[in-house]
C-alpha cells in the first residue's frame, strides 16, 4: 500500500469515527432523550449498511432516525447515500440541510466537499427520469444490471436501455442523456400471450370455472363439450378453480407463450342427472332411427331387379333421388346419435394432472 492509499483510507476511517461521535459531541436540541437515543443506534446500523453497500436499507434507517431526532449528522448520512444512489437532487438538498451552524466543525470540511462532489456530477453528467412498468422487471443500462431507485443521473450521451420481466415481451430503448440536464425514457412491457384449456370432467354445463378469481363466461354452444375454447390470457402463473356444487378443484397452471396448455379439474364429480341421460338415449334412438330410413332409401334403390318383369310398371321404377334423400337421413342420423352421445351420455376420460 502506498502512502497516498494509506492517507486516504485514514481520512476514510476517520470521517466515520467523526460522524459516529457527533450524536454525542453535539448538544442536544431535542428535548426527548429516548428519541435521541434510539435514533442513534438506528443512525449506526444505517451507516453499517451504508458502508456495506446496502444503500436502500441505509436510505429507510436513516430516515427513520431523521424522524426521531433531526440531527445535522443524520441528515448529512442522508445525503452521502443518496448520491452513491445516484438521486444527485434529493442529495443536494439533503446537504444543503445539513449544512448549519450546529453541525460540529470536524464535519463542515467533509459536507462541503460533498456538496461540491455532487454539484460536479450535476454539471457535468445528465439526470434520466426513468419509468419502468412492471416495476419489478430487470433493467439494464448498457448491459450493466441497475436498481430503479438508483437509476438518476448518467454521463451524456447515448445509452441502450433494456427492461426484461417474466409473462411480458421485451423492450429496448435508446436515450440521449444532455450535459447538465434531464432526459424521460418510460418503458410499459406488454404482456405475451398465451392459450389456455380448461377441461372439466362431466361437462361445463352445471359447472363454475373461475381463472384468477374470476369468472369464465362461456356461450350456450360452449357449454355443451367438457373443455373450454382457448382462452388468450397472459403467459405466466394463474390460478384455476373449478367447481360443481360443494365439490372444488383448484389447480396453478404455468401458461406457456407458445402452443396451449390445457389444466384439467380432476377432483369434482361429474354430473349424472336423470333428464341428461334421456335427453341423450332419445336422440341415440331419433339417430338411429334416421339411419335406418336411410338405409331403407339406398337399398332400395341398390337392390332393385331391372330385369324384373314388374320394372315397367312405373310402381317400381325407381329413382337417383332415393339416393339423394337416403344419403341425406343416415348421415343426419349418424350425427344426431353421435352428438347425443358425445354431449349427454360420455363418460369423461380419466384426467389428466395439471400441466
Amino acid at each position: 500500500m502506498n502512502l497516498a492509499q494509506a492517507v486516504k483510507q485514514l481520512a476514510h476511517l476517520s470521517l466515520h469515527a467523526v460522524l459516529a461521535l457527533s450524536l454525542v459531541a453535539v448538544p442536544v436540541l431535542a428535548a426527548d432523550s429516548n428519541a435521541e437515543t434510539r435514533a442513534n443506534a438506528i443512525y449506526k446500523d444505517a451507516k453499517e449498511r451504508f458502508e456495506a453497500g446496502d444503500l436502500a436499507k441505509a436510505l429507510s434507517l436513516v430516515r427513520q432516525a431523521e424522524a426521531l431526532f433531526a440531527h445535522p449528522a443524520i441528515i448529512f448520512l442522508r445525503g452521502r447515500v443518496l448520491h452513491k444512489m445516484a438521486r444527485l437532487r434529493e442529495a443536494d438538498e439533503a446537504l444543503r440541510l445539513a449544512d448549519v451552524a450546529t453541525l460540529p466543525k470536524p464535519l463542515q470540511k467533509p459536507l462541503a466537499d460533498e456538496r461540491l462532489a455532487v454539484a460536479e456530477e450535476m454539471r457535468t453528467k445528465g439526470e434520466l427520469l426513468l419509468t419502468v412498468d412492471p416495476d419489478t422487471a430487470r433493467v439494464t443500462i448498457d448491459g450493466e444490471d441497475v436498481r430503479l431507485d438508483s437509476v438518476g443521473w448518467l454521463t451524456p450521451g447515448k445509452h441502450k436501455i433494456e427492461a426484461t420481466a417474466p409473462g411480458y415481451q421485451p423492450m429496448l430503448r435508446d436515450v440521449q442523456i444532455p450535459t447538465g440536464e434531464s432526459a424521460t425514457a418510460t418503458l410499459r412491457l406488454v404482456p405475451v400471450a398465451g392459450s389456455l384449456v380448461i377441461i372439466v370432467p362431466g361437462g361445463l354445463r352445471d359447472a363454475e370455472v373461475r381463472l384468477d378469481g374470476l369468472l369464465v363466461e362461456l356461450k350456450a354452444g360452449e357449454k355443451l363439450g367438457d373443455r373450454t375454447p382457448p382462452m388468450h390470457v397472459q403467459a405466466g402463473a394463474h390460478r384455476v378453480v373449478c367447481s360443481r356444487g360443494s365439490d372444488e378443484s383448484a389447480h396453478e397452471v404455468d401458461v406457456s407463450a407458445s402452443g396451449a396448455t390445457e389444466v384439467t379439474c380432476s377432483d369434482i364429480a361429474p354430473a349424472t342427472g336423470t333428464a341428461r341421460k334421456v335427453i341423450g338415449w332419445t336422440g341415440v334412438g331419433v339417430g338411429a332411427g334416421l339411419v335406418g330410413v336411410g338405409a331403407y332409401g339406398l337399398l332400395s334403390f341398390f337392390l332393385v331387379d331391372t330385369k324384373d318383369p314388374r320394372y315397367s310398371d312405373p310402381r317400381y321404377q325407381t329413382s337417383h333421388d332415393k339416393v339423394i334423400f337416403g344419403s341425406t337421413y343416415a348421415a343426419l342420423g349418424v350425427a344426431v346419435g353421435v352428438c347425443s352421445w358425445l354431449f349427454f351420455l360420455r363418460d369423461s376420460p380419466a384426467a389428466e394432472p395439471a400441466r
